[in-house]
């Protein structure tokens, strides 16, 4: 997970990195692992430690890396679906009707997409 985290950061326009590194949120019940957002926290910093700074500690000075770990972070996810669909309900280009996923299975997703 870190490098992946790490490697979306560092594919990001080099102005908002820093800004990226200060807001990592952790949210969903696999994230609810003891340890797992210390960890996470480790393993980043290193990461830019070995790939970024070549190995100089003093520049981890200005890395202020944050992982967000909300209490309520299982539901998160739950929970910002939610408010989505709230906010999208009257916005019939955001559904699939059933009678388009029976007639055209998991491609009617590729429709919405190209929208």
């Amino acid at each position: 997970m870190a490098d992946m985290v790490f490697r979306c950061i560092q594919e990001m326009d080099i102005d908002n990195r820093m800004t990226l590194y200060q807001h990592i949120v952790l949210s969903g019940g696999s994230t609810m692992y003891p340890g797992l957002p210390s960890r996470l926290e480790k393993e980043i910093q290193d990461r830019y430690l070995d790939t970024v700074l070549k190995g100089n500690k003093d520049g981890l000075k200005k890395l202020r890396l944050r992982i967000e770990d909300p209490p309520r972070r299982k539901h998160m996810v739950y929970l910002g679906g939610a408010v989505l669909a709230g906010i999208m309900k009257d916005a019939p280009e955001f559904w699939i009707n059933r009678e388009d996923y029976l007639e055209e299975g998991i491609g009617c997703l590729n429709k919405m997409s190209q929208a």
